[in-house]
């Protein structure tokens, strides 16, 4: 098992930490999610996907990494992307790890 497996993200995602992103290569291109480590906050900003293959599960296959990433090392996605914030609607198992507006009303 490679270091990024231990880690949470799926084989194929890689976490490029010095360019502020996460990053899984697809055919035609690369799908990634953008984002700003703040403390144990992830601020997803923009998700991306080429063109073709939206509508195919990619953008969700790597939102599950991403919120399987932050799950596994104790940090909290604030979903700044529209994406992403649809995506943690649609699937409530991952409420545990948003961070953000409810969190700060504790």
């Amino acid at each position: 098992m490679s270091a990024q497996s231990k880690r949470g993200i799926s084989p194929g995602i890689r976490d490029e930490a010095e360019n502020n992103r996460f990053v899984m290569t697809v055919p035609g291109g690369e799908a990634f999610a953008t984002y700003r480590r703040i403390d144990d906050y992830l601020v997803v900003s923009h998700t991306e996907v080429p063109q073709t293959l939206r509508g195919h599960g990619v953008g969700s296959e790597l939102a599950r990494a991403l919120f399987e990433h932050a799950r596994d090392r104790g940090e909290r996605i604030v979903p700044a992307c529209s994406f992403i914030a649809d995506w943690a609607r649609r699937h409530p198992e991952y409420q545990d790890v948003l961070g953000g507006r409810k969190e700060s009303a504790r």
